[in-house]
Formats: structure tokens, C-alpha cells, sequence
């Protein structure tokens, strides 16, 4: 069944974030990150913003320059940071902040105050605190140099205030607090050897975390000992895209991929999926219903597929893994949708959902 849009918000730049936020008193608030290359007509209205460049000193400068091969920069990524409130089924937007090009964003579990990190394409991890219906920035740290991609963090359920990050240049970093509560680089070690897209904690054990990359490979890890990864699983036919933990049961795991196909692992004995469901497209991310009461739905960002909501069955949610069944029991449309979350508001028998698609540049609110 193909769900209705309830309303829809133009964000202008390519958006690939929706993050709603889990603190107690704040269901209503969730956020929007935004993703847009300058086409070389846009950096020119940019770079006129940012006023004339300074002269060189000399013509003997300017005539070496002339000799040698002219390298073309990369193009710019800039972004933008949306804060909605949601009202009923209407959300309006509060607050935006421009920012580096946005990969990923996420709400501190654990955190007594909303606490949202955001991960940029210039190497850039950004703590943004929210209060009086403002983000607040606290922090931005410089996990690499500008020429990496952040491209995902997770927030430690287990230990509050540890934040796990990928970087484009194949590693995965680990952040700790300092005794002020500021967020430093830990360690730093190579994890893929393509882009990892994902990296998640573990729901069971503190110190572990999983990571996901375009070498078609789920790996876990020690955050103590991460020279080398504690299991790798090669049996993807394509780049893994996003992990994510049961919230409701213990070492369950759900991986998407380019494939495609969505598997549930029991991350005790992660070699062989306990069950796999096919998708209308590559699944870029992937997230639990939040109730309990629900904790066999799943919504997913199904690229060129848009979304989907899967359903497992009551054999799944009873533990009979044998005899296991998933479907796809509610889709949307989006061209190349990469974000989605549910509401936390207790909202009866269906939740509202918010997804953001890149190419059109929408934001749908929508329930299932």
C-alpha cells in the first residue's frame, strides 16, 4: 500500500538527513541536513558573496602560473541545517543554519538535553545543543582534514558520550569526552578498503561497534583493540549502507545494502542472515519503530526505490527465527531517498514519518 503525503517542504539543497529527536519533552522537534555540489555558476555567486580575491604580487608570478597545467579545484559542498517542530502533521521550520555539506546527523540517546552531532564533507563533526527552540552550536571538531568526508557517527547507548564516526578515507574513528565534556579523537585506524558509508555501536556490548563499506563487507570491531576487526562477513553483492541495532531485541541486528536486501543478524553469530527481505531499491538507511509495541516494523531510505516499511511477522516476534517472514507492507515514492525516522510521539495505531529525497530537494511527512 502506497502511503499519502501529509505535507511536503522544498529544502532547497539535496537532502539525505531526517533526524527526530528522543529526548523526553522534544518528540516534536527532528531536524533536516542538506547535501548540494556547487555547479560552477553557483560557486561564482559564492565566491561574490565572499568578496574580490587579493591581487598576486607581480606579472612574473602571473606569467609562471601560465606555464603550468591548470588544475581545476574540486567543486564546493556547502549545506544547510533545518530544525522543524511538528504540529499534529504539520511541520514548521524554526531555524536554519548554513553549514559544510551534510553526510549524517544524529540525536544523543543518553543525553538529559537534546544533543545533536552532524557530520560534514570537510572533515567536520559539530555538536549542536537545542533550548528555547534554537540549535546552539557547543562544539565543532575537527576529525580529519577538510579533503575527508565524515560520513556517518553513532552515539554510544552504553557509554554516554562516546561517538563512533567513518571517514572516506576508509578509517573509522572513536571519540571519547574530556574531563570539560568536549568531544576529542580517540583512535583512528583503517577499516575498508573502499568508503565506509556506515558505522553503528552495538546494542548488547559497549565496546564493540559494526561498520559497513562500498567493499561489500560488514565488519566488527573492538574499540579497545581495533588493529584488526573481530568478524567480517564478505557474502554482500553489494556496498553495505547501513547498520542498525534492535532497539527492542538484544543482538539483533538489521544491515541494508546496494542489493538491495534487507538482513537480520543475530550479531552473536552475524555469517548467515536470519532473515532477508527484498526492497524496491538500495537501502541507504534503515530504522526501527521506536515502540516496543512495534518492534517489528522497520522503515527504510530506498534510494531510486523511495521507501518502504517492513512488516516481521509473528513468528519473528516471538523468536521463531526459523519460521520468519518479512514484507514490504507500506511504500512511498521519493527520487533517490536517503532520510527517514519516525515521530517518538505516541500517536495510536500508525506514527508519522518524515522522509527527504536528494535529487527533487523534498522533505514528505507521511504515516504508516
Amino acid at each position: 500500500m502506497e502511503a499519502q503525503s501529509l505535507a511536503q517542504v522544498d529544502t532547497l539543497y539535496s537532502a539525505d538527513s531526517i533526524e527526530f529527536c528522543p529526548t523526553p519533552g522534544y518528540e516534536r522537534w527532528f531536524t533536516c541536513g542538506t547535501y548540494q555540489l556547487l555547479k560552477p555558476e553557483e560557486q561564482e555567486k559564492e565566491e561574490k558573496k565572499e568578496g574580490p580575491k587579493t591581487a598576486k604580487a607581480d606579472d612574473e608570478d602571473d606569467d609562471e602560473d601560465d606555464e603550468e597545467e591548470e588544475v581545476t579545484p574540486p567543486a564546493p559542498r556547502i549545506g544547510r541545517l533545518y530544525l522543524f517542530s511538528l504540529e499534529d502533521e504539520t511541520p514548521t521550520e524554526v531555524q536554519r543554519i548554513e553549514t559544510a555539506a551534510i553526510l549524517d546527523a544524529k540525536w544523543s540517546p543518553l543525553s538529559t538535553a537534546p544533543e545533536l552531532g552532524v557530520a560534514d564533507a570537510k572533515g567536520g563533526l559539530t555538536l549542536y545543543t537545542l533550548a528555547d527552540s534554537t540549535l546552539t552550536q557547543t562544539q565543532k571538531l575537527e576529525v580529519s582534514d577538510e579533503s575527508t568526508l565524515v560520513l556517518s557517527l553513532d552515539h554510544s547507548r552504553l557509554n554516554r558520550g562516546e561517538v563512533i564516526t567513518s571517514l572516506s578515507n576508509g578509517s573509522l574513528a572513536h571519540l571519547v569526552r574530556t574531563a570539560t565534556g568536549e568531544l576529542e579523537v580517540s583512535s583512528e585506524w583503517a577499516a575498508h578498503d573502499f568508503e565506509p558509508w556506515i558505522t553503528a555501536w552495538d546494542g548488547s556490548d559497549p565496546s564493540t561497534v559494526w561498520s559497513g563499506g562500498d567493499d561489500c563487507k560488514l565488519k566488527r570491531w573492538d574499540v579497545r583493540i581495533p588493529d584488526m576487526p573481530t568478524f567480517v562477513n564478505r557474502r554482500f553483492d553489494g556496498g553495505v549502507t547501513t547498520i542498525a541495532p534492535s532497539p527492542h531485541t538484544e543482538h539483533l541486528l538489521a544491515v541494508g545494502s546496494y542489493d538491495a536486501q534487507l538482513r537480520l543478524f543475530d550479531a552473536r553469530n552475524p555469517t548467515r542472515p536470519l532473515l532477508e527481505v527484498e526492497m524496491p531499491g538500495g537501502i541507504w538507511r534503515t530504522r526501527w519503530h521506536p515502540s516496543s509495541a512495534r518492534k517489528g516494523d522497520i522503515l527504510n531510505a530506498c534510494m531510486h526505490g523511495g521507501f518502504g516499511v517492513v512488516h516481521l511477522g509473528d513468528a519473528f516476534a516471538a523468536g521463531e527465527f526459523a519460521d520468519a517472514e518479512g514484507e514490504v507492507v507500506k511504500t512511498f515514492p521519493g527520487t533517490l531517498g536517503y532520510g527517514a525516522d519516525w515521530c517518538r510521539r505516541d500517536d495510536g495505531e500508525t506514527s508519522v514519518v518524515a522522509t527527504c529525497s536528494f535529487y527533487d530537494h523534498v522533505m514528505h511527512v507521511w504515516r504508516a
